[in-house]
């Protein structure tokens, strides 16, 4: 049970970016110019197109209004660098 209490402790120092553009290709051209690749940050999953909507504290909006990038569909991509202590052990 430590253990298992141990890695959920290290997964949460995990940090993550998601980058949001109009094509995959500007997704990684951000990726690059950020140096994500040196600092360690690696994909998560598959990039993809969504549409995006915030939930905000007013649950009663219209959801016309909730629609980010005027509804237009986006790719997103998630990238995750491990946790220090998730660092440290893989050295």
């Amino acid at each position: 049970m430590t253990q298992h209490i141990n890695q959920i402790s290290s997964a949460r120092t995990d940090e993550y970016v998601t980058i949001i553009a109009p094509s995959l290709g500007a997704v990684m051209a951000q990726f690059r110019a950020r140096g994500l690749g040196a600092k360690g940050y690696s994909i998560t999953g598959q990039a993809a197109r969504h549409q995006f909507s915030y939930a905000g504290e007013n649950a009663a909006r219209e959801p016309s209004q909730e629609n980010l990038f005027g509804g237009v569909a986006m790719v997103a991509a998630t990238f995750r660098r491990a946790g220090a202590g998730n660092r440290a052990e893989k050295s």
